[in-house]
């Protein structure tokens, strides 16, 4: 009885005392940084600290990641000279589905198949694609991290330009070295920030990452299992739809409207209702008939033509960029011993450098196409911009920049003069069968090579005349002979 009743005054003197008696905690103190150098950064970073240590974020960990560093030029450079936007597409391509890229991945899937094997079977997504991811980013785990991540994220979240993205990078990565899952010297990066063999953001390795091995750890920087397992769980949790393909190269007929590679989705059976089929010939195969697809044409209309399933997007979830998707999954097919693109790269239409892409940005704005912020990146707006003027214009509307367009969007503009047009020679026989020898090459189907003049040369030479952007006669003349040269290169 006693005890009950000293247990009841206390509890009653504890609710005689109520909220007042409880001792509140001072909110912790966000760390204080020697200067930079660098004013502005240093006022950005104070900022930062204050607001993620607000946040729940550790002001321990955030003064030994943000002491001593300042912002990287270089990483600001590299950040605007991003080559999926900047090289021209037939470079970006093939200089990185290279031999030593097939071979380096040929020879990991002979080392460790057995493993890509059980994780393709977890997650549905094809080792040849998590191979490919894995030969861009980091070169199979070979590559160099020649920056730190808490300066690159920092950098970029200090520059502003897509600062909150950054921003939050930053407090995934204090995050993880709070929660025990990096350590500090581990934290070696690209110029963005990305960690690790598959170069995951640092928000990414936090929902993402996978323990493969089952030992606790998630290790993304020297575990083969984890590495593997952790790309196919981000394509599966981002939508990779097992079994189905990544895009297929198609052939188009004469006289195809370019307007339809404007990123619409069509069935199969509808793109070949509209007489798209496949490369290589033969029907489409019937479990492809009911799949959607969009047409792409990463060179415009001259170059190789595509139609993009669900699962290329998927991809470019990895990394925003179409020549990023197209050369995964080219080495996937490298991988399995497949040919890659049957139509080559139509290299002698050029393709605009960074300054001239300014220049067509800044034209197309002026008169009135919306190409968006003129930064000398070709991307989704500036496509629709050009497509608008191919479009107004009566050109194939293939939504690509060559240095002709850029000489017509001048001329539209009133900045350059147009050239004198000269007048068209009729060709002899023997320049006939050299035009339709030519016209076959490059896929205009003009018949054989009689030096005769029928219908279907006719037809050919139209559609050849449309695709350049040409005044459509379907004559058989030294103009268009000249330019059946250079486009066959």
């Amino acid at each position: 009885m006693a005890r009950a009743l000293i247990l009841a005054a206390a509890i009653g003197l504890a609710v005689a005392c109520g909220p007042a008696s409880v001792v509140a905690q001072p909110a912790p103190e966000p760390p204080t940084f020697a200067s930079s150098g660098n004013r502005a950064f240093d006022e950005w970073r104070d900022d930062f600290a204050r607001r993620a240590v607000q946040r729940g974020r550790d002001p321990a960990v955030l003064g030994r990641l943000l002491s001593g560093i300042s912002p990287d030029d270089r990483v600001i450079e590299l950040d605007q000279r991003q080559p999926e936007f900047v090289s021209p597409v037939w470079d970006y391509v093939t200089n990185r589905v290279t031999e030593n890229r097939i071979a380096g991945g040929r020879a990991l899937k002979a080392e460790i198949g057995g493993t890509l094997e059980a994780v393709e079977q977890r997650y549905g997504v094809p080792s040849g694609i998590i191979l490919g991811i894995w030969g861009l980013e980091s070169n199979y785990g070979e590559a160099a991290l020649n920056w730190n991540a808490q300066t690159a994220l920092a950098t970029l979240a200090y520059e502003g330009r897509r600062r909150q993205q950054f921003e939050t990078y930053l407090l995934a990565l204090v995050e993880m070295v709070e929660r025990g899952l990096a350590d500090q010297a581990q934290l070696r990066s690209s110029w963005a920030g990305a960690l690790g063999q598959p170069q995951f953001m640092p928000d990414v390795y936090l929902t993402t990452a996978v323990d493969w091995d089952g030992d606790g750890h998630r290790d993304i920087w020297t575990n083969r299992g984890d590495v593997a397992a952790s790309i196919a769980h981000y394509l599966q949790d981002r939508g990779w739809r097992r079994g189905e393909p990544v895009f297929e190269e198609v052939r188009l007929p004469n006289g195809f409207d370019y307007a339809h590679a404007d990123g619409t989705q069509r069935t199969i059976a509808d793109w070949n209702e509209r007489g798209v089929r496949p490369i290589e010939g033969g029907e489409w195969p019937a479990a492809h008939r009911d799949l959607s697809a969009q047409l792409f044409l990463p060179a415009g209309a001259q170059g190789p033509a595509l139609l993009l399933h669900h699962n290329f997007s998927v991809i470019r979830r990895y990394n925003n960029s179409d020549r990023y998707a197209l050369v995964v999954a080219l080495l996937a097919r490298s991988f399995d011993g497949r040919s890659g693109l049957v139509q080559s790269w139509p290299r002698q239409i050029g393709s605009l450098n960074r300054e001239q892409t300014l220049e067509l940005q800044t034209l197309l704005n002026a008169l009135g196409y919306e190409a968006g912020a003129v930064d000398g990146l070709f991307g989704s707006g500036t496509r629709r911009a050009v497509r608008a003027f191919q479009t107004a214009e009566q050109l194939p509307a293939d939504g690509f920049p060559t240095l002709a367009l850029l000489q017509q969007v001048r001329v539209k503009a009133g900045v350059a003069d147009a050239e004198p047009a000269r007048e068209p020679r009729g060709l002899d026989r023997a320049g006939i069968r050299q035009l339709q020898r030519l016209l076959n090459r490059l896929g205009y189907s003009a018949g054989r090579a009689d030096g005769v003049i029928g219908s279907r040369t006719r037809d050919a030479i139209r559609a050849f005349e449309r695709a350049q952007g040409m005044e459509v006669r379907g004559r058989a003349t030294d103009v268009v002979l000249e330019r059946a040269r250079d486009a066959a290169g």
